[in-house]
Order: C-alpha cells, then sequence, then structure tokens
C-alpha cells in the first residue's frame, strides 16, 4: 500500500520550490534563476546583446525583473528555464534592441552631412572588425535563423539541446541551422559587395 502511495505522489519537492516562486517568495525565485541561467544569458545574446557590450547588465537586469514579476503565471515545472528564455529574449529585443535602434535612426536622420573634400579617407586601420560584421550580420537575420547560428555555433549547443530548449524537433533545428548558414553567408557577400 505504501509503495502504491509512493509512486501516486508527485516530485513535491520540485512542486514545493514553484509553489514558493509563484508566491515570489526570495530563495525560490533565485533558485530557478540560478538554474536557468545560462539559458537567460543565451536567450539575451540570440536577441542581439554580446556579453562585452554595455547594454549587456541592463538587458539582463531587465529580464531578471520581468521574470521575477511574471512566476505567479508561470504554468509548468518542467518548462521553467525555456518560459525564462522566452521572457529574457523578448524583453531584450522590446526593451534593449529596439529602443537602441530608434535612437540611431534619430541620430543618423538628424545628422548634419558635410562634404569630405579634402579629409584622409578611412584606410585598412578603419575597417570594421569581424566581431562587427558577425553582429551586424547576425541583426539583419530572423529571429529564428539568429537562434539557431547562435545556440549552435557561438553556445556550442548540440541540435537536441537547442531543440529542447526551443521546443521544436530535432530536425527543425537541423534545417534552420542550414538555412541560416545560407542566409548569414549571402548577407556577408552582399556586404563585401557594398564596401
Amino acid at each position: 500500500m505504501m509503495g502504491v502511495l509512493m509512486e501516486a505522489q508527485p516530485d513535491t519537492a520540485n512542486e514545493l520550490l514553484l509553489a514558493a516562486a509563484k508566491r515570489q517568495d526570495e530563495g525560490a525565485v533565485i533558485a530557478f534563476i540560478d538554474k536557468c541561467q545560462r539559458q537567460i544569458v543565451a536567450a539575451i545574446e540570440i536577441a542581439g546583446v554580446r556579453r562585452s557590450s554595455a547594454d549587456f547588465d541592463d538587458a539582463q537586469n531587465l529580464a531578471l525583473f520581468e521574470i521575477w514579476k511574471e512566476f505567479p503565471n508561470l504554468r509548468s515545472n518542467s518548462a521553467v528555464c525555456s518560459w525564462m528564455h522566452g521572457i529574457a529574449r523578448r524583453i531584450t529585443m522590446s526593451r534593449v534592441i529596439a529602443p537602441n535602434a530608434r535612437q540611431r535612426r534619430r541620430d543618423n536622420k538628424h545628422r548634419d552631412f558635410t562634404p569630405t573634400d579634402g579629409l584622409e579617407q578611412p584606410g585598412p586601420a578603419h575597417r570594421v572588425s569581424e566581431q562587427d560584421r558577425l553582429g551586424r550580420v547576425l541583426a539583419l537575420l530572423s529571429n529564428e535563423h539568429r537562434e539557431v547560428l547562435v545556440m549552435r555555433f557561438v553556445l556550442g549547443y548540440s541540435e537536441a539541446e537547442c531543440a529542447e530548449q526551443l521546443g521544436v524537433a530535432v530536425k527543425t533545428i537541423s534545417s534552420r541551422a542550414t538555412r541560416a548558414k545560407r542566409a548569414a553567408i549571402t548577407e556577408l557577400e552582399n556586404m563585401e559587395v557594398d564596401q
């Protein structure tokens, strides 16, 4: 009889921790954040903010605050890290990437253009670094393609890990990676033609 009861009981430790996190218990929320830190950081990088960027800390703080706020709405214990990944990516795109892009467009619109006659033209020392080129290429790709490229080839996730994080089939990851590589190569070739 006792064996039957043990089999029927769910994993109470995780359920208790989840219940405490939904009540926004600080220790429980921090435990889940610690468990899912890698996915949160990956989401911010996938959205287009590098760890070395000045915006990374802002993106991470905004994401963690939103995760804290949204914990009462979490429905399942099995997908906590994927849920946090989605929030971090969404917040980074909407509150860090989009405002920066709008500011750059405003700056470019209001910039005074002056003739460059007599000024020294930039030479090889002024060329864009490879990392900046990669960042620009990633920014031009769709979210799906950028996610897969960063997860597979920057963060080193396997196709199975990517599939689990994104909630899709492994075959989907494989085909997205192939299409993403083709799109990235096309964008790089277009950049070289424009230079």
